[in-house]
């Protein structure tokens, strides 16, 4: 169950807040947006809007003092556990509109689950299955944060990052970190994208619109590549 919860959680992290909302790939059914918001406030206890803020100080000032988590600026070992702390910390920098917390009726059904595993499947079967949510969760979030900084190719010599393939099947497409940093309105990260089959089959059903995106409008037009990261990486 909690497995369940933690892969479930960073799926909707990537293909929400990441790709559709911090990087303007692609936008989402209105209706599907308001239950990925409420999903991420409950199982990720995060506001969405708040998780971009933050991931937005990542790309602005990327492997420098003021990214928020560069494996390059810290010890890679706090990178890897220590996602929380780092992204509380980072919060504090965003103003109070780019920053809302999590809503009360989300934190009340936060709680309505947990009293309800309490009550079906006891004290220790839940503090297990809290805890392999938690490991899940942080633990890929922390290891795309530092794998995707640390040692791969550089297809873009100039931009933070590397690619590294393999990497991208366990790390959510983040294996072609130095790709997205150079081009992170690209709803596809690259070839091993494990994350592009899902996007195509919410697209196939009227979910996602891959034309929505801004990056995508704008390449179409002809612009160039700078001018889009500009747009979608204000």
């Amino acid at each position: 169950m909690g497995l369940l919860s933690g892969v479930l959680t960073c799926l909707v992290t990537e293909i929400y807040c990441h790709r559709c909302l911090a990087h303007r790939a692609f936008t989402v059914d209105p209706r599907l947006a308001r239950v990925l918001d409420g999903f991420m406030q409950v199982y990720g206890g995060v506001h969405p809007r708040r998780w971009v803020g933050v991931h937005r100080l990542h790309h602005r000032y990327a492997d420098t003092p003021l990214d928020p988590h560069s494996p390059l600026e810290r010890h890679p070992l706090l990178i890897l556990v220590g996602t929380p702390y780092l992204f509380a910390k980072a919060r504090t920098r965003l103003p109070a509109e780019a920053s809302p917390a999590p809503g009360a009726g989300h934190v009340a059904v936060r709680i309505g689950i947990t009293a309800f595993w309490l009550l079906t499947i006891g004290l220790v079967q839940t503090v297990v299955a809290a805890a392999a949510h938690l490991v899940v969760y942080f633990g890929i979030m922390g290891m795309v944060n530092t794998a995707g900084h640390r040692s791969g190719t550089k297809p873009y010599p100039d931009v933070p990052g590397y690619d590294s393939a393999w990497l991208a099947l366990l790390l959510l497409g983040h294996g072609y970190h130095n790709t997205h940093h150079a081009r992170p309105g690209a709803a596809r990260t690259g070839p091993l994208d494990p994350m592009w089959p899902i996007v195509r089959g919410l697209s196939a059903v009227g979910l996602v619109d891959l034309l929505g995106g801004v990056g995508q409008r704008l390449r179409e037009r002809g612009v160039d590549e700078q001018a889009v990261h500009d747009v979608v990486h204000p």
